[in-house]
């Protein structure tokens, strides 16, 4: 209980750091706007229905192949520039869309290899969840597990260090080994978070609905629309200051640095 109040304690003081640059809730919100219209262009486009894909051949692999490149290479693009403006602001600057677009932009040749080989593991994961009925479903949830546990700090280290992608990769893996070991407290605390947040979005949409019908339509979607920007920027800035806590060992502004080397929980051997 003690290690998911203090994780809770980081999330908390990862969304003050947040307030001090609202302006970067504007990242997420042009990846998804960009992400929505490329995955429904392609989806019409090659008519990649969910029962396509599941009963067709393994040639429709291939335009989904090319929508996560271009889906994951926009979304690594901007959540990049959410860690770069969150840790441009941990180290006393004052980070601007314009800086922190800047400071992934300069990373955009490494994001894009990093994209394609994520997307190259997406679309086997893919396959093994259509293709293999129970049992690939459960390999699949397992290894989609694994995978975004291994890559957790490849975007702070794609954007804020000159390594190349199977550097980064093995940095990432080596980060999350040395500080979180075996838990992943502060991520659960994260989706809890987010988990309540929208039950609250439902519950007040389901009351509205009672009232006025089909008109609560709009308060649904623009709060999940608020709640995807949100808790997208919160999850940049949370990896970062944890990035760069278990990297140089320095706290943001507001951060308490007991507080965080507590959360840290090396692997046992």
């Amino acid at each position: 209980m003690e290690r998911i109040s203090r994780s809770f304690d980081i999330v908390t003081q990862s969304y003050q750091i947040l307030l001090h640059d609202k302006e970067l809730l504007v990242l997420p919100l042009i990846a998804s706007v960009i992400n929505i219209a490329v995955a429904l262009s392609v989806a019409f486009g090659f008519d990649l229905t969910p029962s396509v894909v599941r009963n067709g051949g393994l040639e429709v692999y291939l335009p989904l192949f090319l929508m996560y490149v271009v889906t994951y290479t926009i979304g690594i693009f901007f959540q990049a520039a959410v860690v770069a403006g969150a840790t441009e602001r941990m180290r006393g600057g004052d980070p601007t869309v314009r800086s922190s677009l800047a400071a992934a932009g300069r990373r955009f040749g490494a994001i894009v290899m990093w994209a394609i080989v994520a997307a190259t593991v997406g679309v086997v994961i893919r396959v093994i969840h259509d293709r293999f009925a129970f049992v690939g479903k459960i390999v699949a949830g397992l290894l989609g597990a694994a995978w975004s546990l291994a890559t957790f700090f490849v975007v702070p280290v794609l954007v804020l260090e000159e390594r190349s992608i199977q550097e980064s990769f093995t940095r990432s893996v080596g980060v999350f080994r040395k500080t979180w070991g075996e838990t992943v407290v502060g991520g659960t605390t994260l989706g809890a978070a987010a988990l309540c947040a929208w039950l609250t979005l439902i519950a007040i949409s389901g009351l509205a609905a009672m009232a006025i019908g089909v008109f609560a339509l709009p308060i649904f979607f623009i709060g999940a629309i608020g709640l995807m920007i949100f808790f997208s920027a919160l999850q940049g800035v949370y990896v970062a200051s944890l990035f760069r806590y278990a990297t140089e060992g320095a706290t943001a502004p507001g951060l308490d640095s007991s507080m965080l080397a507590q959360a840290f929980v090396p692997k046992k051997s």
